[in-house]
């Protein structure tokens, strides 16, 4: 058990019963856990398979029928919950919907995702609250040894203390809209890699340049370039949108054929053409081309629209679940650097979202859903788990600006 547990204070969540993760996810299951649920008798569940799991690309999963896992029942209920209890579930179900990774040595970090409804409306009772159920999670988890050296990029933990609370304070930061926000934070996480670890862990001196760096950055954001990003950076862009458009449906038909058609599907959708609809049938039936994504035509936000994505850049610094283990092993610049991108990705989904029911307005809904959508892949995604795909974050954070611009921000 680690010696420090840290759990998300700005979340709640109380299972709603809803069913959703149960139809959306594929469930992995242990060699153990298989053997403990074959052990009961479900032969009177005439739609549960005696042979209830299979294996795809080597691991096994809970087989799937046409309300999601073979133990939905048609009310949406897991039947196996209702017989055996919470406790007797495999670990991923019970796992669900937190995210609990190493931070600093001997310590682990928690919070819950938000591609879960109940999480995403903030429903329920505070996270904290749900220590001893949290506690009893990790106690079946392994864990590494924490942040590496190179993940901190050679920060002590006050210097990286100090950057998550000064990246919050740009993110609440009332004197500016919130796309200058972002651009403020890609801003930050330029410069203080710049500026190196021997200058950052220098406590004092750091002090007089936060003091001040906040005016400085909201100048200097305000003042960005804003035109088109070019074609190149356009396909890029495209490219990471559909890694986090991508589900699990993709891996329960491992055929040829289907692999065929999903290569073909992508190919389409960087080029500006294609479906997000035919990577899962979770995201609005809209061909890309009618969104007209980078038109660079001004978007218009309801009041209070980016309030769950402000939640989630709060949750993400405060749980240190922006860089290391969190985000495919990366070093902290990074990671902020890919928290910035985010807001890219979750204005493509809110505009879909909004095209595809008429509105010419961005909703506090169409935000909503773009960060249910997001949350779902961002760290977990293992399309994105290669050095290409940090190639390409880089390439995209230099041209920040311009692609918020582009996309209507």
């Amino acid at each position: 058990m680690p010696k420090s547990i840290y759990i998300s204070g700005l979340q709640n969540y109380s299972c709603m019963m809803c069913g959703l993760c149960c139809r959306r996810f594929l469930v992995l299951l242990t060699p153990e856990e298989r053997a403990r649920i074959a052990a009961k008798d479900w032969s009177d569940l005439q739609d549960v398979p005696e042979d209830f799991s299979e294996r795809i690309n080597g691991w096994l999963y809970f087989k799937r029928g046409p309300r999601g896992c073979v133990f939905v029942g048609e009310k949406g209920e897991c039947r196996m919950h209702a017989r055996c209890g919470f406790d007797f579930k495999a670990f991923t179900c019970r796992g669900y919907p937190f995210n609990i990774v190493s931070t600093f040595p001997g310590e682990v970090s928690v919070l819950a995702r938000m591609d879960c409804p109940a999480v995403l409306a903030n429903h329920g009772k505070p996270i904290r609250q749900q220590r001893g159920d949290i506690e009893k999670l990790i106690s079946e988890m392994r864990f590494g040894s924490g942040f590496t050296e190179l993940q901190l990029a050679g920060l002590e933990r006050k210097a990286v203390e100090e950057i998550r609370d000064f990246a919050r304070k740009i993110i609440d930061d009332a004197d500016s809209n919130v796309p200058l926000r972002l651009r403020m934070l890609m801003l930050f996480a330029r410069r203080i890699e710049q500026l190196g670890a021997t200058f950052l862990n220098d406590n004092e001196t750091m002090k007089e340049v936060y003091h001040t760096l906040l005016n400085t950055l909201r100048k200097e954001a305000a003042d960005l370039p804003k035109w088109r990003i070019s074609a190149p950076l356009r396909a890029l862009f495209r490219q990471r949108l559909v890694a986090y458009a991508r589900r699990d449906e993709e891996i329960n038909h491992p055929t040829p054929m289907h692999r065929i058609r999903q290569a073909w599907s992508i190919a389409r959708l960087v080029m500006g053409y294609g479906n997000l609809n035919n990577l899962s049938n979770e995201h609005p039936d809209l061909p890309l081309r009618k969104l007209k994504l980078f038109s660079c035509v001004p978007l218009a936000f309801e009041e209070g629209a980016f309030d769950t994505f402000l939640r989630f850049l709060h949750v993400r610094l405060e749980c240190f679940q922006f860089f290391g283990v969190a985000y495919y092993g990366t070093d902290i610049y990074s990671g902020l650097r890919a928290l910035c991108l985010t807001f890219s990705i979750v204005l493509a989904f809110a505009r879909l979202h909004a095209a595809a029911r008429n509105a010419e307005t961005i909703s506090a809904e169409d935000m909503s859903y773009g960060v249910f959508a997001m949350d779902h892949c961002h760290g977990r995604q293992p399309f994105l788990r290669f050095k290409t795909a940090r190639i390409r974050e880089n390439r995209l954070a230099d041209s920040y600006s311009q692609l918020l611009y582009s996309l209507g921000c």
